[in-house]
């Protein structure tokens, strides 16, 4: 008996080690990440300084593909590219030898769940597999490009 119970207090152990971050504190930490990294340009508000960064309230990119939002982290983008109707001609710079999964998870999170935005939460597991993915890619995204997406305009 004390046997078992020492295995399931180990295996609830590492049940526990494992959990990823709960809602709370993906929200917390994606809102550490961006107003660290991305408030600079997309400002406390999300709405972005037109002409030069576009907004993050309620465009195609916050509520599309998940992996699309995390391979534009990972990559940055190269404009122009249009959002809500106005051209934007600027770089965002890539993230991916800076930010963690983890981190990039949380500040999609963060992004998709403020501003106005209602969508649902996203797993580190989605940066992971965009990480992967396109780890040989050098240059960043086109708007073309991200047009392009297969599941673009799906909010998952």
């Amino acid at each position: 008996m004390k046997t078992r119970l020492l295995h399931c207090a180990f295996v609830l152990l590492s049940a526990v080690s494992a959990t990823p971050l709960l809602a709370d504190e993906q929200l917390d930490l994606g809102k550490t990440v961006y107003m660290t990294l991305c408030v600079a340009c997309h400002q406390p508000t999300g709405a972005g300084l037109p002409p030069v960064f576009p907004t993050l309230v309620q465009t195609e990119y916050v509520s599309g593909s998940t992996e699309r939002f995390a391979a534009m982290i990972l990559k940055g983008v190269m404009g122009p590219i249009t959002v809500k109707d106005m051209v934007f001609n600027n770089m965002m710079p890539p993230q991916e030898a800076l930010l963690t999964d983890e981190k990039i998870a949380a500040a999609i999170t963060y992004v998709r769940a403020s501003f106005g935005n209602t969508y649902p939460a996203v797993p580190a597991a989605v940066v992971t597999s965009a990480r992967s993915k396109f780890a040989d890619r050098k240059t960043s995204w086109t708007e073309a490009e991200l047009k392009a997406w297969p599941d673009a305009q799906a909010s998952k």
